[in-house]
């Protein structure tokens, strides 16, 4: 049975049964192949069987499917071959009679898959503008040492004031 065995950015790994011709993959619990990481869009992309081939297509996903850091539209999946789901490293795992035969090496670019140039997921993220994510940090400020001083003059102005009106009154 052919199945596709991820290792995440946080070093948790699994594997997911290719058990039809047509599935889908995704973070949602809809797909039938479920592969829940946070870089994973909820309906990432779709395996399936074209021409005795496996083939995953990516269906616009946020973070992308690559092979050696580019990103593609679909490709042909081969034994041993390895490509990343959004920051999830991955590595098909062709049926019995494949695993019999010589043992594949990584994928390399070649003319067998379709490099995503345009669209809205190809856009790069700029992670300066950010808002909600993780925690906040300030720059350093330089504005306090006036109003420290401000505040000294304050209490030293109070206590003269209680002076003074200690010694009229005595």
């Amino acid at each position: 049975m052919a199945k596709i065995q991820f290792t995440t950015p946080e070093g948790l790994s699994g594997e997911v049964e290719l058990t039809a011709e047509r599935m889908t993959l995704g973070r949602a619990d809809d797909n039938a192949l479920v592969i829940s990481h946070d870089s994973i869009s909820s309906h990432h992309g779709e395996v399936f069987i074209d021409n005795n081939a496996w083939v995953l297509a990516d269906l616009g996903s946020t973070n992308g499917t690559k092979i050696g850091g580019e990103r593609v539209e679909s490709f042909e999946l081969s034994h041993g071959g390895t490509f990343t789901l959004g920051h999830v490293e991955c590595v098909f795992i062709g049926d019995y009679a494949e695993e019999q035969e010589e043992e594949a090496p990584a994928y390399q670019a070649a003319p067998t898959h379709t490099v995503s140039s345009t669209g809205y997921a190809a856009t790069p993220i700029n992670k300066g503008s950010r808002t909600g994510f993780g925690a906040a940090t300030k720059p350093p400020s330089y504005g306090y040492g006036p109003l420290y001083l401000l505040g000294l003059i304050g209490l030293a102005a109070c206590g003269y004031a209680i002076f003074t009106f200690m010694n009229l009154s005595a």
